[in-house]
């Protein structure tokens, strides 16, 4: 399963990182892999953590750079050390996919459930098909449920929303209110300790 990547824009950052985020962006979308490689890397070697979970994608893809697992896990784990909730997110995904890493379904929910904190809607996504197959945890329904549902509400999330559909019709009606009032919980714990 590929790992999504988000363009790093950043509102809070020095105006110079910003600058040098959104060049490297604008490199990316035009496919100028290269310039956006030139323009992170700095940022990345100084601590940006966007910057790093940018580069970690371009490693991870091999993306205008060749593939390197290493790199990849390096910059991404750089970026979730630093609490980027996007940077947590793709961590995790290696962790659950062992990608460049020994598969740790226990340290995937970990990222995960911090990128989730955040109010990251792809780690609510990806908690809920931890939780709906079974990955390091027993298979759980409505905690997969109340993840979609999380997900789905949080930012125009369709896979979310689908695999929350797709569950729900094999799930009772009862099942289904409680985990929607597990979700209500949560967010007002703002999505802490909500596993």
């Amino acid at each position: 399963m590929r790992l999504s990547f988000f363009l790093a824009m950043i509102l809070a950052a020095a105006p110079a990182w910003a600058d040098a985020l959104q060049d490297g962006t604008s490199a990316y979308q035009s496919g100028d892999y290269k310039a956006a490689l030139a323009a992170w890397k700095p940022l990345a070697d100084k601590g940006n953590a966007l910057a790093q979970n940018n580069l970690g994608i371009l490693y991870l893809d091999g993306t205008g750079v060749a593939q390197n697992l290493p790199q990849a896990v390096h910059y991404l784990s750089l970026s979730a050390a630093s609490g980027s909730a996007l940077g947590q997110n793709n961590l995790g995904g290696l962790y659950r996919d062992g990608k460049g890493v020994k598969q740790d379904y226990a340290r995937a929910s970990q990222w995960f459930s911090a990128s989730a904190a955040q109010g990251n809607a792809s780690a609510m996504y990806n908690l809920g098909l931890m939780q709906e197959q079974g990955q390091g945890v027993t298979a759980n329904n409505v905690r997969a449920y109340m993840w979609y549902v999380l997900a789905g509400e949080k930012e125009s999330f369709p896979n979310a929303v689908a695999h929350r559909d797709a569950l729900g019709a094999h799930m009772t009606v009862e099942a289904q209110k409680q985990a929607r009032e597990l979700a209500t919980v949560c967010k007002k714990q703002g999505y802490k300790g909500c596993r």
